[in-house]
């Protein structure tokens, strides 16, 4: 007796992208032709070589085991679409109908891309050329890892009308959404030898993809989304998810807890600490990125954990006829109450203005306040 079975399954589908394939599905484009075969991992290798090539179809007859048909081929399905990060996240949709018979079956597997081979081949021309550019000899992981954050940041804007999902879109026409950046992300660090990962989960509230890089044998993660002011702001580059522990980036982070991702766990703060003192000849880069990333506000001089701690810093700072500062402010929900009242008596200025932005590296409600004086 033959059956016949429809097996589908939905490709990563960001911000807009939802719904499943029809039964029937009609392609403009390639189809690989691949021989029989009784093998998990060949049919495996042929799915892989298949989306290598951006092929919309692959024909294959397959015999496996009978009560378990079914569920191998979407294992071996899902499995190869998953093999390589930047293959998974090109594809759009995939799924299969299979006509079924004892342990034989005839498959017909169905995709469809964000980016096609072309313009895969393009991103990667155009990678190498940026990376020419950007990255100079002597350069370590840390500092090309850098480069290609503030690259990124800089030459991209986030699609807000969510249409552009693919690396391609955003070098070639300056916009896509986070699956975008993440791809862009990936290709950029694996050409310049840094291990990486693209992480799928939520953030905000909406579907969201960004990076885990290891560096000096540790991972951390790395939003380059997150990191892009919307709107765009030319030449503004955001600190506020680089290089975090799981701890830090489940703030406003979710993703699969039992997923196959690599641990980050050691706070980068105390990576640059180390390298301070066991790589001399690059002391000028960590010490900076240290500053860039805030860390520098983690530190007792620069933070206030009281009102009057703050009024003191407030004191010090105009009887120093300083123009600004820069302080922590662990106290955020009475941040407005307490600057009232820590000018309240102060003297020696003719006023003052501050603005004031959420301290992302502790999972309290710390503020970053910055006080301008008049004098």
């Amino acid at each position: 007796m033959t059956m016949k079975r429809i097996g589908m399954q939905v490709g990563l589908a960001l911000a807009i992208m939802a719904g499943t394939l029809p039964l029937t599905i009609a392609f403009d484009g390639s189809s690989a032709q691949a021989a029989s075969t009784d093998s998990q991992a060949q049919l495996r290798k042929e799915i892989v070589n298949a989306i290598a090539q951006r092929a919309e179809s692959l024909e294959i007859a397959y015999k496996g085991n009978e009560a378990s048909m079914k569920k191998d081929i979407r294992a071996t399905l899902d499995d190869a679409v998953n093999s390589d990060d930047y293959l998974h996240y090109i594809v759009k949709t995939y799924g299969y109908e299979a006509s079924m018979s004892g342990g034989k079956a005839e498959i017909d597997f169905k995709f469809t891309y964000w980016e096609s081979l072309s313009e895969t081949k393009e991103v990667q021309k155009r990678v190498s050329q940026a990376l020419r550019k950007i990255l100079t000899p002597g350069m370590n992981d840390y500092q090309k890892e850098k480069a290609i954050h503030d690259w990124i940041v800089t030459n991209l804007s986030y699609d807000t009308s969510l249409a552009a999902h693919s690396a391609y879109d955003g070098l070639v026409n300056g916009e896509t959404v986070c699956q975008g950046y993440a791809l862009l992300t990936y290709e950029m660090m694996k050409q310049a030898g840094i291990p990486v990962r693209i992480v799928e989960g939520s953030s905000r509230g909406i579907a969201h993809t960004w990076n885990l890089v290891q560096l000096g044998g540790k991972w951390y993660h790395l939003d380059t989304t997150w990191n892009d002011p919307v709107p765009n702001v030319a030449g503004r580059v955001s600190y506020d998810y680089y290089n975090l522990t799981d701890a830090q980036m489940r703030a406003d982070h979710s993703w699969p807890a039992s997923s196959s991702y690599p641990a980050a766990a050691t706070p980068f703060d105390q990576t640059l600490s180390t390298l301070n003192v066991t790589d001399k000849s690059k002391v000028s880069f960590y010490k900076t990125i240290y500053e860039q990333l805030g860390y520098a506000y983690l530190e007792d001089s620069r933070t206030a954990t009281s009102l009057q701690q703050l009024t003191n810093k407030i004191s010090d700072a105009v009887d120093k006829r300083q123009k600004e500062l820069l302080v922590r402010y662990t106290r955020g929900v009475m941040l407005k109450t307490d600057m009232k009242k820590a000018f309240a008596g102060q003297k020696g200025i003719t006023g003052y203005s501050y603005s004031y932005e959420d301290y992302s590296l502790t999972p309290i409600n710390d503020k970053l306040l910055r006080i301008v004086f008049k004098y």
